[in-house]
């Protein structure tokens, strides 16, 4: 009998983080999902796919409607703003998940 030898092995880890941003006239919650896997050549470092963060608003400290605060954004600061506004927060709350997260990039 031939012996059976561990060739490779990978570990995924799924994580969810939740951050929270006071932007003074509203707050923000963000979710960050993400899928945490080992680079094998580099076993004290991880590869991170981030597949998709999901934005909260609130106003008062109550949670508002995604339509009802697209609409307002826009009433304030003018027509299609809001997409790019959306674009730039998931960005930012990336980055901070990067920055925070205790598996090495």
């Amino acid at each position: 009998m031939s012996k059976i030898i561990k060739v490779d092995e990978v570990t995924d880890l799924s994580v969810f983080t939740r951050f929270a941003k006071d932007e003074g006239m509203f707050q923000i919650e963000a979710s960050v999902y993400s899928m945490v896997s080992t680079i094998p050549t580099s076993p004290d470092k991880y590869d991170h796919d981030i597949s998709e963060v999901e934005l909260f608003f609130f106003i008062n400290n109550k949670k508002v409607k995604y339509t009802g605060f697209k609409m307002l954004y826009e009433q304030l600061y003018g027509k299609d703003t809001f997409s790019k506004y959306w674009s730039e927060k998931c960005e930012d709350f990336k980055q901070e998940y990067f920055k925070t997260t205790p598996y090495k990039h």
